[in-house]
């Protein structure tokens, strides 16, 4: 397929340009700043555009076959952005979006939403609810099929052991399991013709069950290390902070529908952490930073 990927120098973008490149897709892509040079490559065209205001858009979506819609601003910036900055962007770029899939006859659209769509009555949750909202008119007054999907935590980690670790028990998903939910999404829409629109959760899988951590809060070590042997010298060693109880996903809706198997969970961590200790030993182990937070 030709795909235009808007908000394409983001961390999501720079992530799932590549890999859509892999599978043979034809990108067109733009953003508001310069094309990174590690982007280049990927690229059959760019275009420089403000989807606030998304003039240039049209152009851009020439030919396409599927619009992968990524730009927000998201629960990070709730302190730097107000209620006119996350609507302009989240919810006027959504529009802009199909208003350009709807001038070049495109009828399948991925979008980028969020978990917090469950929290839609916050400035963030708000406009991921208005934009699926947006999906859901456009598929049913324009014939437009697409995919909503909605991560989890996936921001930046200040600390691979301390903070990106701990956060697989609560939550957070891991950034190469949302890349493939995207990339699933792109897939499963470009194989079908019929009209539909559905979301699904970008989700970590569960590793554990309810009853196995009924009693987590009494005993975090304890109870951490019958469901993942061997590990808590290890837990213990790095100071890592599992004292709440841990988040069970209650669901992964859409996944089955797409193909979306996540692959990374605590236990998972906890094994590649034993192998970077062996291998770098605490002190370097304890100097990894985010190789996404640009």
């Amino acid at each position: 397929m030709q795909i235009l990927v808007t908000g394409a120098t983001g961390n999501i973008g720079k992530g799932i340009v590549p890999l859509l490149h892999q599978e043979g897709h034809r990108l067109i892509l733009s953003d508001l700043g310069l094309l990174p040079e590690s982007l280049q490559p990927f690229a059959e065209r760019y275009h420089q555009i403000d989807i606030q205001s998304a003039f240039g858009l049209d152009r851009a979506a020439e030919g396409c076959d599927l619009i992968l819609h990524l730009p927000a601003w998201h629960g990070i910036h709730w302190q730097q952005k107000t209620e006119i900055d996350f609507w302009n962007l989240n919810v006027n770029g959504t529009f802009f979006a199909f208003q350009a899939a709807r001038a070049n006859g495109i009828k399948k659209v991925v979008f980028l939403s969020s978990q917090a769509w469950h929290g839609h009555y916050d400035k963030y949750g708000f406009t991921k609810r208005v934009g699926e909202e947006l999906c859901e008119y456009h598929k049913n007054q324009n014939g437009i099929s697409y995919v909503s999907v909605r991560p989890a935590d996936l921001t930046p980690w200040s600390s691979w052991a301390k903070h990106y670790g701990p956060r697989l028990l609560y939550g957070g998903v891991d950034r190469g399991d949302v890349l493939q939910c995207i990339l699933k999404s792109v897939e499963h829409l470009g194989k079908t013709d019929a009209l539909e629109g559905f979301p699904v959760d970008a989700l970590r899988p569960n590793a554990y069950t309810d009853d196995q951590i009924e009693n987590w809060e009494s005993d975090p070590l304890g109870v951490c290390e019958s469901i993942f042997p061997g590990f808590r010298d290890l837990i213990e060693k790095y100071g890592l902070d599992i004292s709440r109880k841990p988040a069970v996903m209650s669901t992964l809706l859409g996944a089955d529908t797409v193909g979306y198997v996540p692959q990374t969970h605590f236990g998972t961590f906890l094994k590649e952490l034993q192998a970077k200790d062996e291998a770098m030993g605490l002190d370097e182990v304890l100097k990894l930073v985010c190789d996404y937070r640009n």
